[in-house]
């Protein structure tokens, strides 16, 4: 009797932090949503992009900041995440050639060095 108390304890605590964990990556996936969002508006005006291409960059914008956001929450080191990061912008970067016009391209990047030296 005392061993299936223990395991229906073990079981409640186990139903409960799988449930939390998801409801945690739930909330994540809501908030990376949004932030894919603005930040597609922001670069819609600033670009003048088609609504065409503004969905496809949501969807891009979206994928990899649910890649980045797993890097992020891995146990990898502090180095491997930084390589791992440093990647996915190249092949993010390469996906947006596809995406953009040769002079928007270069304005996006050129933001994108803006908004990483607090400008």
């Amino acid at each position: 009797m005392r061993t299936l108390a223990i395991l229906l304890v073990l079981f409640t605590y186990t139903f409960s932090s799988a449930q939390t964990q998801i409801e945690n990556q739930k909330n994540d996936k809501q908030i990376l949503k949004q932030l894919a969002i603005e930040k597609t508006l922001e670069l819609q005006k600033e670009l003048n992009l088609t609504i065409q291409t503004s969905k496809i960059l949501e969807k891009n914008i979206f994928k990899y900041s649910l890649k980045a956001n797993k890097i992020l929450q891995s146990n990898l080191s502090t180095t491997e995440k930084s390589k791992s990061i440093s990647n996915l912008i190249y092949f993010q970067n390469e996906e947006l050639k596809e995406i953009f016009n040769v002079t928007q391209f270069y304005k996006y990047l050129s933001l994108q060095n803006t908004y990483v030296a607090g400008f």
